[in-house]
C-alpha cells in the first residue's frame, strides 16, 4: 500500500510539473486591439525522448520546414465564432469555422488575457495550443521541456516542447485580408469539418445474426471531403485476390441531412453514429457495413501511408 501511495504521489508531482511547464507572455489588451487577423509566424514541436549521449530529437518547425511550410491565419472576431485558415505543402488551402472564447484580467475586466479557439473536432479543448496568451498584436503559447526519470524503467527522459506565436497582420475580422494573400479556399462550416476524412471499410455483418462476413477487399477507403459544394468522393481499394493492385474511382456523394450526419455515397445511404461522428454505417439486404475514419487528413501522402500499412507482408 505504501508503495502504491508513493507511486501515485510521484505521478501527481510529474503531472503538476508538466502542467507548470506551460507558460505565456501576457499583457492584457482591450478587445478592440485583440480583434483582427493573425498569421502563424512560429510553430515548433519536439516530442518527448530519452536523454542519451549522441541522440538528437526529431524537432519540427511547421512554418519553416520545407515539408510543411504552414501559412495559417486565425481570425479573431470578438464574438463566439471566428475562422481558421490552413495552407501547407501538398494541401489545398481551406478555411474552417471555429468557436472563440475569452478570458479577462481579474483586476480589469476590460482587458483580454487569453483567447481560446476550437473546431468541431477539438470542441472544448481549453489548454495547450488552443489557449493563447494575449500581448499587443501577438498571441502566444510555450511549453518548455522538463527532464525527469521514468518510474519503472528509470530511463532519463525529456518531455515534449512546443512554441507557438501568432502576429496580428490586419484589423479585418472577416476573410478579406486572407483572401488577398491566398486566393480561393475550400470552405467548411463548423459541423461539416468533423466529418472530413479518410474512411475505411472495417466490417460487414449480417443484421439479424451479427455474424461477421469475410470481406473480398484487402482494403477499401473512401476519401470524403465535406467542403462546401462537394459533389464527389474518391474510393480506393484492392481485392484480396490482387492485394497490390490499387483501384481508384470517383463516386457521387450528397449531404442528405445538411450536416453530414446522413450521406448518400455512390447511391447508397450511410448514417453517422449519433455518438461518434467518425463512424458511418449502411444497411442493405440484411447486411450491415461499417466505415471508420482513420485519418482527418485527406492528402494523397496520408492515403499512401495508410494503404502501405494494409498491404500483406512480403
Amino acid at each position: 500500500m505504501k508503495t502504491i501511495k508513493r507511486l501515485l504521489a510521484m505521478l501527481l508531482i510529474i503531472s503538476v510539473l508538466l502542467t507548470m511547464a506551460s507558460c505565456y507572455i501576457i499583457s492584457g489588451q482591450k478587445m478592440s486591439r485583440v480583434k483582427g487577423t493573425y498569421k502563424l509566424t512560429h510553430y515548433s514541436y519536439t516530442p518527448s525522448y530519452e536523454r542519451k549521449e549522441g541522440y538528437t530529437p526529431n524537432s519540427k518547425n511547421y512554418v519553416e520546414d520545407e515539408e510543411y511550410l504552414y501559412e495559417d491565419y486565425l481570425i479573431i472576431t470578438g464574438t463566439s465564432t471566428g475562422y481558421y485558415v490552413h495552407k501547407a505543402v501538398g494541401e489545398e488551402p481551406y478555411v474552417k469555422e471555429i468557436t472563440l472564447s475569452y478570458e479577462y484580467d481579474s483586476d480589469d475586466s476590460s482587458k483580454v488575457e487569453y483567447v481560446i479557439f476550437n473546431d468541431s473536432i477539438t470542441v472544448n479543448e481549453n489548454s495547450g495550443i488552443h489557449r493563447l496568451g494575449v500581448t499587443r498584436n501577438n498571441l502566444n503559447y510555450t511549453k518548455n521541456a522538463l527532464d525527469y526519470t521514468e518510474l519503472f524503467t528509470k530511463r532519463p527522459m525529456r518531455s515534449e516542447a512546443i512554441s507557438v506565436r501568432w502576429e496580428r497582420v490586419d484589423r479585418a475580422t472577416d476573410l478579406s485580408y486572407v483572401q488577398e494573400q491566398i486566393g480561393s479556399m475550400k470552405k467548411y462550416d463548423y459541423k461539416s469539418y468533423a466529418y472530413r476524412g479518410i474512411y475505411e471499410l472495417v466490417s460487414i455483418a449480417e443484421v439479424e445474426t451479427g455474424k461477421v462476413l469475410e470481406s473480398q477487399y484487402q482494403y477499401l477507403f473512401y476519401v470524403i471531403d465535406t467542403a462546401d459544394g462537394t459533389a464527389d468522393a474518391k474510393v480506393v481499394y484492392a481485392t484480396k485476390e490482387n492485394p497490390t493492385e490499387r483501384i481508384t474511382k470517383t463516386v457521387s456523394i450528397s449531404n442528405d441531412s445538411g450536416d453530414w450526419s446522413r450521406i448518400r455515397l455512390d447511391g447508397a445511404e450511410w448514417i453517422a453514429d449519433p455518438i461518434y461522428s467518425t463512424h458511418y454505417y449502411n444497411e442493405l439486404d440484411g447486411i450491415k457495413s461499417s466505415l471508420t475514419c482513420v485519418s482527418q487528413s485527406i492528402t494523397d501522402d496520408t492515403l499512401d501511408y495508410i494503404i502501405e500499412s494494409r498491404l500483406p507482408n512480403e
